[in-house]
């Protein structure tokens, strides 16, 4: 049968009521239903404007924290510091360095690029306690992801400054800028105010994939529509209103509200995506679901004509189950063999821990060896 715009009406805001429910939209909705000039979806594909006026706020976290066991594995090992340079990095910063120069080379590979901008960045261990601190490594402006290195790469504060290594860099190393270095301003407002907001964040991830960004200048945001959507929502997202280029200090206190103390995805509306985590491991695998969640729904939607009531949108309950299954993503499997391990919870009673997988590790393990085998360790590690 053929449905009517009333039914198209009804199913709408069925679903407009479910999605407020986690974008926190729900004045929205009663403006909605008072209202007589909104416009539905229907089978020819017309835009719904189901979230008219724009507006936007958190929707904090929606993971529980779970108590497990991580395989202590070492995935990702990395050359040691080259004696040339041992007088100019500390061992660690050396290791961040080459973290980084792969992980923006990954970004070149999965096309998280936009010519020489966009920006992954991660906290230097340590340098909370530097008088200036603390610092944060990012790209050179003007150097494209795939031409980065681990000795081209800027350590910076949170004034945007550039910390000069301990002792100056030989030449040879920076090949393309033999420079200081260029700062690109509005990736430094964005990483900066999170790095210095959010103790808890080392790694910081920003790209314009083509159909993340996409989804971001759509009001229906990411729906719940795949397992990788349901492991974004995991993570707990928030959108951030467009305000132009990111370029303005006074932009950042928002950002940070908006973000909040505990979600790891921030979208960033009519712009894209940041993930921000506690790992470099952890980063891209949020980078990876999300755009992954972004091309299923652009093709979802496409082949629907854009017709969300001809979607499999989950209910409530379902997403519900779907979140909690995405609790324990990371979770070994058990056998009748196995001695559970157990510890004492806060109110002293025992309690199963799980053996987890590090997923994220596992992940990026294998995106650094692609990297590898395509650029050359030489070539990246240098």
């Amino acid at each position: 049968s053929t449905s009517t715009p009333s039914s198209q009406m009804l199913l709408a805001i069925t679903y407009a009521a479910r999605w407020m429910r986690y974008r926190r939209r729900l004045p929205l909705l009663v403006a909605l239903m008072a209202s007589s000039s909104y416009a539905f979806v229907s089978q020819h594909g017309c835009t719904s404007s189901l979230h008219e006026p724009r507006t936007t706020s958190n929707t904090y976290r929606l993971a529980h924290t779970t108590t497990s066991t991580a395989n202590s594995e070492q995935l990702n090992t990395y050359p040691p510091i080259p004696p040339d340079l041992t007088q100019c990095f500390s061992s660690r910063e050396w290791e961040q360095r080459c973290q980084l120069a792969v992980a923006y080379r990954i970004a070149y590979i999965h096309d998280w690029d936009e010519c020489i901008f966009n920006h992954i960045t991660l906290k230097v261990d340590g340098s909370d306690d530097d008088p200036d601190g603390p610092h944060f490594l990012l790209n050179d402006f003007g150097i494209g992801f795939d031409e980065i290195t681990a000795c081209n790469l800027l350590k910076v504060n949170l004034d945007g400054g550039i910390v000069d290594s301990l002792q100056p860099l030989p030449l040879e190393r920076r090949d393309i800028n033999s420079g200081k270095g260029r700062v690109f301003k509005p990736g430094y407002v964005l990483h900066s105010a999170i790095h210095a907001a959010r103790h808890d964040v080392h790694a910081v991830w920003h790209g314009h994939d083509l159909d993340a960004s996409a989804v971001s200048q759509t009001k229906v945001g990411i729906l719940p529509l795949s397992q990788e959507a349901t492991y974004v929502l995991n993570k707990g997202l928030s959108y951030h209103p467009f305000e132009g280029s990111a370029n303005d200090l006074s932009e950042q206190p928002r950002l940070v509200a908006n973000l909040g103390p505990t979600n790891q995805i921030l979208m960033l509306e009519d712009h894209g995506p940041i993930v921000a985590c506690p790992r470099i491991e952890e980063a891209f695998a949020g980078m990876y679901f999300l755009t992954r969640a972004c091309k299923y729904q652009i093709k979802s939607l496409s082949a629907a004509g854009g017709d969300l009531t001809k979607i499999h949108m989950p209910n409530d309950s379902t997403v519900d189950e779907m979140v909690r299954r995405m609790v324990k993503f990371d979770e070994a499997p058990s056998t009748a063999k196995d001695k559970p391990t157990t510890q004492q919870s806060d109110d002293g009673k025992e309690e199963d821990v799980a053996e987890m997988h590090d997923t994220p590790g596992l992940m990026f393990a294998y995106a650094r060896r692609t990297a590898e085998r395509k650029f050359g360790k030489d070539t990246i590690y240098r």
